[in-house]
């Protein structure tokens, strides 16, 4: 029976929903542990918790290259065409990015900490707890097996193996929970979580890399690669350096809430944030479906296709925020009473400023993707670079003047640049892809406005 042909937007919305059903899982239990976690420590100890997750996952984000990227953007095409030489120099510099990064980071993190945590508001007593859990971050990068799973389309396994991250958690936090274990026992399972998704990707992806390809992987290709890869370095150092700018956003945001305000009002802006992402989720999660799409319809210059593909995703994340808007503003405060399991009397005001913040990200999801893969890296970096900079200042003063209701303000001072950036370029180059799709001549040059 003739195989039903499918459309890269079809694709993408199915690989999409697989992701965002591993992603329903992990909320629901989030909505478990993390109760669990409260009870058992307290808010204060909740807050110093995060803290030092937040600390952790920040050092391991500036220092990771994002390996994945590189391996679709330089492999994709010698993995199609059999070129399988070729694909391993590519994928053993996607390794090699992954432990080298994850070394620095585990190298700064422990620097980090002896120096600055007493500038972060640290008790004596959770520095040594820090340390510990800062060795994690030699094995939390896991770009290249990431990477070989979206290449192979295998997000349903990619899917599996965060669900075993969230099950290992859960699990964890209910020991804790179950015999009123301490902060540090918290700590050793957030820990070990993340030792137990780099084990499950690291063995899936080289399983299925033994599969996919006829020849072996050269092990020495990690240590004297045989060949180099023009431009590779300043590709992974772009998109690596804008994922450093978004973690800034992200988990800096939090660390300097807790040096000016406390541990307890941390934890607040921190969980009041991730239910706002949450309703944002289903949109951010079209990435990782993207840039695949994207890169098949940029090497076969089916510009007519990559327009309608475009257009279809601002329609479904359109329908996404309405639904986001409209949850946040009716439930946003009960949700966020049941997580901390404390009053928070000013919830709603925090969860309508926040989730205004989180629906300008949505409307920047596929502008993003667009814009890299389409030969825009360095002008999605300077845009983010703008926003962090007019951030920064924002956060500070608006914190120091309005607390944590100026912390939320300042996220939607930075999502609004960064949207007006990048929509202006997007703008622009959907210009000329509309151009290119009125052309008759068969061998269009791919826009870089």
């Amino acid at each position: 029976m003739r195989r039903r042909e499918t459309t890269p937007f079809s694709r993408i919305m199915g690989n999409t929903s697989i992701i965002i059903a591993g992603r329903i899982l992990n909320a629901v239990c989030s909505f478990i542990f993390i109760p669990w976690t409260v009870q058992s420590i307290g808010l204060t100890a909740f807050g110093q918790f995060l803290l030092v997750t937040a600390y952790v996952i920040l050092v391991s984000d500036i220092t990771h290259l994002q390996s994945w990227q590189p391996l679709l953007h330089y492999g994709s095409a010698p993995f199609r065409a059999g070129e399988e030489r070729k694909f391993h120099t590519v994928l053993a510099f996607c390794i090699r990015a992954d432990f080298l990064s994850g070394f620095v980071g585990m190298v700064v993190g422990l620097g980090g900490i002896a120096l600055f945590g007493t500038l972060l508001g640290w008790p004596p007593s959770l520095r040594p707890l820090a340390a510990c859990c800062a060795l994690t971050i030699l094995f939390m990068n896991t770009g290249w097996s990431v990477g070989v799973m979206r290449l192979l389309n295998m997000f349903r396994l990619s899917t599996m193996v965060e669900c075993t991250g969230t099950c290992v958690r859960t699990l964890g936090c209910f020991i804790g929970y179950y015999y009123h274990l301490s902060m540090g026992y918290f700590l050793a399972v957030w820990s070990m979580t993340q030792l137990a998704l780099f084990i499950c990707y690291t063995g899936a992806g080289l399983v299925l890399i033994h599969r996919a390809m006829r020849t072996p992987f050269p092990w020495k290709e990690l240590f004297l690669p045989s060949e180099r890869i023009h431009g590779i370095w300043r590709f992974t150092l772009g998109t690596s350096v804008s994922q450093i700018l978004d973690s800034c956003f992200k988990q800096a945001s939090t660390l300097l809430v807790g040096a000016s305000l406390g541990a307890a009002d941390a934890a607040i802006f921190r969980v009041a944030n991730q239910i706002t992402s949450a309703l944002a989720r289903p949109a951010t999660l079209l990435i990782p479906s993207l840039y695949p799409e994207f890169i098949r319809l940029r090497d076969s210059e089916d510009w007519p296709a990559f327009r309608r593909t475009v257009l279809h995703i601002m329609r479904t994340i359109g329908l996404v925020s309405v639904v986001a808007l409209v949850v946040s503003f009716t439930l946003g405060e009960h949700i966020l009473t049941y997580m901390l399991h404390h009053p928070c009397p000013g919830g709603a005001m925090i969860m309508g400023i926040l989730t205004i913040s989180a629906l300008l990200d949505i409307a920047i999801t596929p502008l993003e993707p667009l814009l890299t893969v389409l030969g825009n890296v360095s002008y999605v970096l300077r845009a983010k670079g703008v926003a962090l900079v007019l951030y920064a200042p924002a956060l500070a003063g608006l914190t120091y003047a309005m607390g944590v209701n100026g912390s939320a303000i300042a996220s939607v001072l930075a999502s609004s640049i960064m949207f007006i950036l990048c929509a202006r370029k997007a703008a622009r180059v959907f210009a000329h892809t509309r151009a290119l799709a009125r052309q008759t001549t068969p061998t269009p040059t791919p826009p870089t406005a």
